[in-house]
């Protein structure tokens, strides 16, 4: 805590934070910063007290997030909140992560080095979480956040005391926020070096929302002649996809997993299709100069137009709004194999495929790139295919048309993903539907009837210090005894 300090903190508009000079980046005016608020484009706001930073936000609500982060007598970014836009008048608490240094290391005033121990704890809209500590190990633990630690009311613009406190910003009196001075700069951390002539630092990229992992060359990968160069060396080129026959869904209700390790975890997309028939293709290629090649990809097409947009598919209980970068959910699997198969045949169909040696026999030996199988008894198949180079996880992404109907489901093996398109690939014309588009203003009465927000910054942040202190004394003495 600050003694004698009468809680008055300065507010900085400004680009982001620069962690090499301790400062803030590329400074802009209020009145600029709140119309990329009303615009939902990115900015961020420092807090300082006594010439220190005491708290940065960084607010891009176009991606439905809000950070902050709350500084060290040293400068350094110690805590992290990570708060995602699932209702329009409420905040999600999807992240919070410590880092304690050590004693030593702060008193000399590293900005980096020194790490004593590092907390993270992701939580769900329902206040499941999961708490890991890496203090020399790694501990997991699961908890439950109440609803008051975990919600809270979106601020307007300017009331950035909503989300913090004097205690959080090492004050002992309540805060009272006043504009920061133009004239006069952050001051750096201690230890951090001082510019004292010669040219400009080079500028820092600006910060980014976290955003989830975006579909990349899925019309590629099905257009037979289209080239993609991967960072290693290897260039893939497509082959004709290779028809798997039609796919019989009785029930519309789309399955993807591993035949061979279905669980009680893996279930039908939420986005369904007109029950019957539809064709299935798998992607085929070969590696440029050799003779072999992988599975890329595998689609399930279920109108023949143009895909216009994409989205991630999820399962009931997933909200691809709490992503952070490059997360997705995906079908696991363990095998070397995926499939598709109508959610009604998931009782008998894996069963039927293990079963099948014939079947498999011909798809395993490389004659063909598929295995089908069908249930006699509800009409519901199973077609199965190699998962590109092996086990993993995927995603499976939705294509829609124009006017929003359905037009395919592909599972993307992630070969190519990073690849770079060469001539003569065509680039897509789909774009990717982010996850987190803001909610519609008639969710608003529905929003009022969830449970009391966060209403005492300063008890949460006493809430999850806790949590975090919880498992360090636990991994203390587990290291105690180990001795």
């Amino acid at each position: 805590m600050t003694a004698e300090h009468d809680g008055t903190v300065e507010v900085g508009y400004c680009e982001g934070w620069d962690p090499q000079r301790g400062a803030a980046l590329s400074p802009i005016p209020e009145h600029e910063a709140r119309a990329r608020d009303e615009a939902g484009e990115p900015y961020a706001v420092l807090l300082s007290a006594d010439g220190r930073p005491r708290a940065l936000f960084q607010v891009s609500w176009r991606d439905g997030y809000l950070g902050m982060f709350l500084f060290d007598e040293q400068g350094r970014r110690t805590r992290e909140f990570d708060y995602r836009r699932l209702a329009p008048a409420r905040l999600h608490l999807k992240r919070y992560h410590e880092v304690r240094h050590r004693t030593d290391s702060a008193a000399k005033g590293e900005r980096s080095d020194g790490v004593e121990w590092r907390f993270t704890m992701d939580i769900t809209s329902d206040g499941r979480a999961g708490r890991v500590l890496e203090y020399g190990g790694s501990l997991s633990m699961g908890a439950r956040v109440p609803a008051e630690h975990r919600t809270v009311a979106r601020a307007e613009f300017g009331a950035w005391t909503a989300y913090t406190d004097a205690r959080m910003l090492g004050l002992d009196r309540p805060v009272t926020l006043v504009a920061a001075s133009a004239a006069t700069p952050e001051r750096a951390p201690e230890g951090a070096p001082v510019a004292t002539g010669g040219p400009a630092p080079e500028a820092v990229p600006a910060w980014s929302a976290p955003r989830p992992l975006a579909p990349r060359h899925l019309e590629a990968m099905f257009t037979a002649g289209s080239r993609l160069a991967l960072d290693s060396g290897g260039i893939a080129v497509i082959d004709e996809p290779e028809h798997a026959g039609p796919l019989h869904l009785p029930t519309g209700s789309v399955l993807a997993c591993d035949p061979c390790t279905l669980g009680d975890s893996d279930l039908p997309f939420t986005v369904t299709v007109p029950p019957g028939d539809h064709p299935l293709l798998i992607a085929r290629m070969h590696w440029e100069g050799k003779d072999w090649g992988e599975t890329p990809a595998a689609m399930l097409r279920v109108l023949d137009k143009p895909t216009a947009t994409w989205e991630l598919a999820v399962q009931s209980g997933q909200d691809a709004r709490l992503l952070g970068t490059d997360e997705f959910f995906g079908f696991g699997v363990d095998t070397g194999t995926g499939c598709f198969l109508d959610a009604g045949g998931r009782d008998v169909l894996p069963g039927l495929f293990e079963a099948d040696e014939v079947e498999r026999r011909g798809w395993e030996n490389g004659s063909r790139a598929y295995a089908a199988i069908s249930d006699p008894d509800s009409g519901a198949n199973l077609i199965a295919y190699h998962s590109g180079m092996g086990d993993g996880s995927y995603p499976v992404w939705i294509g829609r048309d124009a006017d929003g109907a359905v037009t395919c489901f592909v599972a993307d093996m992630l070969l190519l993903h990073r690849a770079t398109a060469l001539p003569p690939t065509l680039a897509s014309a789909a774009v990717c539907v982010p996850p987190y588009a803001p909610p519609a203003d008639d969710d608003q009465d529905q929003d009022h009837n969830q449970e009391a927000p966060l209403t005492d910054p300063g008890a949460t942040a006493a809430f999850l210090s806790l949590q975090s202190a919880a498992l360090v004394d636990f991994m203390a003495e587990r290291q105690a005894q180990w001795r």
